[in-house]
C-alpha cells in the first residue's frame, strides 16, 4: 500500500509540474503574439505610434480564430463575447485613425487624447481580460480559468489525501 501512495504522489506531482509549465508557456505565447502589441500601444507617446500597435493587436486577434466565442461555457453575455469586445476594440482603432488627422494643437485633439489615454489606462482592462480568457479557453482549455482550478484541487487532493489515507490505514494495521 505504501508504494501506491508514493506512486500517486509522484504522478500528481508530475501532473502539477506539467500544468505549471503549460501555464508559463501559454502566458508567454499570449504575451508574445497578442498582448505585447497592446502594451506597446499604451507606452507609445504619439497617435501614429499608438495606432500602429493597435492595428497589429487588432490584426493578431482577427487571425486568432476566436470569432463567436465567449469567456464562459454556459453563462454567456455580450460582455464576455469576443465579437462584442472586438467591436469595441475596432471602435478604438477607428478613433485613433480619426485623431491622426486632427491638428496636434487643437482642442479637439487634446480632448481625444484624454479619452484614448483613459481607455488605455484601466477602462479597457475588462476587454483585455475577455480576450485573454477566450484565448486560454481556445488554445489551452485545461489551463483556462476555473477548469484549471478544479484540476489543481483534484491533483492536490489525490496527491496529498490519498497517500495520507494509505499511511493511516497502514498505521492502523499495526
Amino acid at each position: 500500500m505504501k508504494t501506491t501512495g508514493i506512486t500517486a504522489t509522484i504522478i500528481c506531482g508530475f501532473l502539477l509540474i506539467l500544468s505549471i509549465i503549460g501555464g508559463i508557456t501559454g502566458e508567454y505565447q499570449y504575451e508574445r503574439d497578442y498582448k505585447s502589441f497592446w502594451d506597446l500601444a499604451d507606452k507609445a507617446s504619439t497617435i501614429p505610434q499608438k495606432a500602429q500597435y493597435v492595428d497589429k493587436f487588432v490584426d493578431a486577434l482577427a487571425n486568432a480564430g476566436m470569432d463567436g466565442k465567449y469567456n464562459a461555457i454556459f453563462l454567456t453575455t455580450p460582455d464576455n463575447s469576443f465579437d462584442r469586445n472586438f467591436e469595441a476594440l475596432k471602435s478604438l482603432q477607428l478613433r485613433l485613425h480619426e485623431i491622426e488627422l486632427m491638428g496636434v494643437t487643437s482642442f479637439e485633439y487634446q480632448t481625444a487624447m484624454q479619452q484614448i489615454t483613459g481607455q488605455e489606462q484601466g477602462e479597457a482592462e475588462n476587454m483585455l481580460d475577455v480576450f485573454n480568457g477566450i484565448w486560454w479557453k481556445t488554445h489551452h482549455f485545461l489551463l483556462w480559468d476555473w477548469i484549471c482550478l478544479v484540476q489543481v484541487v483534484i491533483i492536490l487532493g489525490i496527491g496529498l489525501i490519498y497517500p495520507v489515507s494509505c499511511m493511516v490505514r497502514d498505521f492502523n494495521e499495526y
